[in-house]
């Protein structure tokens, strides 16, 4: 659990919340497209979730 809250708080993680956060409230503001945000925080989920374990 130590661990898992350590890597949360690496820049990487945060800076992937941080995008999902602000295409999440641009998108409840209508400022941009539903399925603009939604192909966004696909990536951004998929690309994190898939990225090899070098560090």
């Amino acid at each position: 659990m130590k661990n898992a809250l350590i890597n949360l708080l690496k820049v990487k993680s945060l800076m992937t919340i941080a995008v999902m956060i602000v295409f999440v409230v641009l998108a409840l503001t209508n400022k941009v497209d539903e399925s603009l945000t939604a192909s966004v925080i696909t990536a951004v989920i998929t690309y994190y979730f898939t990225k090899r374990e070098s560090e």
